[in-house]
């Protein structure tokens, strides 16, 4: 539980008391208050390292759900009161305190007990659980100073798949499965992402900001939580937009808006790549970015089961064509069934609810069939390369693949000026 470390503390907690005896008069007795109907409801405390939401009834009776170290519990039955301008806490696991109290009704309540400790506790109206169901992607998952990408769905049966960054091993997710709970706008989750010294069982808490339509996009639910910095824990936020469960491809158009590239490691070798010397152990993905921009690069789907994307290179349209097969978010680019000189492309497509931002996630063996497809299209449309040629052919994803240790890339397209 989080020690009182500051005097700021403690001028919040002056500040709180205060408005409590001005709400409800208490400054001759304050003791004579009954707080029962104040208390019901659903009360929701995050703080580093502590997190706990408190369902309470009319009767004092209350259910705890939380975390504390990592350690997690579920639906611990108690009692609460308030005794003599005292909180006091009693649970059939034994973790039982109590200590000073003030509250604003319907809003705010902190507890400080004898040994120093302070909690502060959230009145939350509304329960996000059905909220939270569904897909959502996050653009800017921050570890260090790269912008990372990570998608989330959760289903109704307490289950969640996570694709996306895993900073503490130093590796990438794809549909990593756990369990999750919502209480209030509190999410507890067993931690994906465990620190060599976690335990197997490790939980981690979430505060949930839902903001229905929250830009022109769609739903946004912000996530707020503590991580380590150095020795200390700082809160930190993460804003994920909800984005379609089942795909709406047909005759959509989309431009190329930007690229997000991370997990990159290679050799230590400049290359030409489609007019552009790339070197993938210094890669931090402006140059991609840069290139695709002149390359002007889109993407088109005449049916739900097909693809074209173009690009221009050295002033002349270059154009790709496939058949796709579908299954989720999940996506076949069948480029071997055009030419079999070409690889298929698996990787994985996600649309915004109004279908007018589209990403397409790649791992590394993805990246590496999807650029060299890319290049030996343009060499071939440019008279440099016969298809047929299967040495030849070979030779240009090898040169591609030896470069490339690991690469994770999500290329985000937005509608077409065009139109759909």
């Amino acid at each position: 539980m989080k020690k009182l470390l500051t005097m700021a503390f403690i001028a919040i907690f002056t500040i709180l008391s205060l408005a409590s005896c001005e709400k409800h008069g208490l400054d001759d007795n304050p003791d004579d208050y009954d707080y029962a109907a104040d208390l019901v409801g659903t009360w929701t405390c995050l703080q580093a390292n502590f997190a706990e939401a408190l369902v309470i009834s009319a009767d004092g009776s209350a259910m705890s759900t939380g975390v504390e170290d990592g350690e997690y519990w579920e639906n611990i039955r108690g009692h609460i009161e308030v005794r003599d301008g005292r909180f006091i806490m009693t649970f059939e696991d034994d973790d039982n305190y109590e200590g000073k109290f003030v509250i604003i009704p319907g809003e705010v309540f902190s507890v400080y007990t004898d040994e120093g400790e302070r909690y502060t506790y959230r009145y939350c109206a509304n329960n996000l659980s059905q909220e939270l169901l569904g897909m959502w992607v996050c653009n800017d998952t921050k570890y260090g100073t790269n912008s990372e990408i990570s998608v989330v769905s959760y289903h109704d049966d307490g289950s969640r798949t996570y694709t996306g960054i895993l900073p503490h091993s130093e590796g990438y997710a794809v549909n990593l499965s756990s369990t999750y709970t919502v209480v209030g706008d509190l999410m507890f989750a067993k931690n994906l992402d465990k620190k060599p010294t976690d335990s197997p069982d490790c939980y981690i808490a979430t505060r949930l900001i839902y903001s229905p339509n929250g830009t022109a996009l769609g739903d946004i639910m912000t996530y707020r939580y503590f991580v380590s910095a150095g020795k200390d824990m700082v809160e930190t936020s993460a804003s994920y937009l909800r984005v379609r469960e089942t795909l709406d491809l047909a005759e959509r158009r989309y431009d190329y808006s930007n690229v997000y590239v991370t997990n990159v490691s290679g050799e230590d070798k400049d290359i030409y790549f489609m007019g552009y010397l790339f070197n993938f152990s210094k890669m931090d993905g402006a140059l991609l970015d840069k290139m695709l921009r002149n390359f002007v690069f889109n993407v088109e789907f005449p049916s739900a089961d097909s693809i074209k994307y173009t690009f221009t290179y050295d002033g002349q349209p270059i154009v790709m064509d496939a058949l796709i097969e579908v299954e989720g978010n999940k996506v076949v680019f069948k480029m071997s069934e055009r030419h079999a000189a070409f690889r298929d492309v698996d990787l994985y497509v996600f649309q915004d609810a109004a279908s007018s931002q589209l990403h397409m996630y790649m791992y590394t063996k993805a990246v590496i069939d999807f650029f060299g497809n890319m290049k030996n299209t343009m060499l071939a449309q440019t008279g440099q390369l016969d298809l047929n040629d299967a040495v030849a052919v070979q030779d240009e994803y090898d040169k591609v693949d030896e470069v490339i240790n690991s690469i994770n890339m999500s290329i985000v397209v937005k509608t077409s000026k065009q139109g759909k």
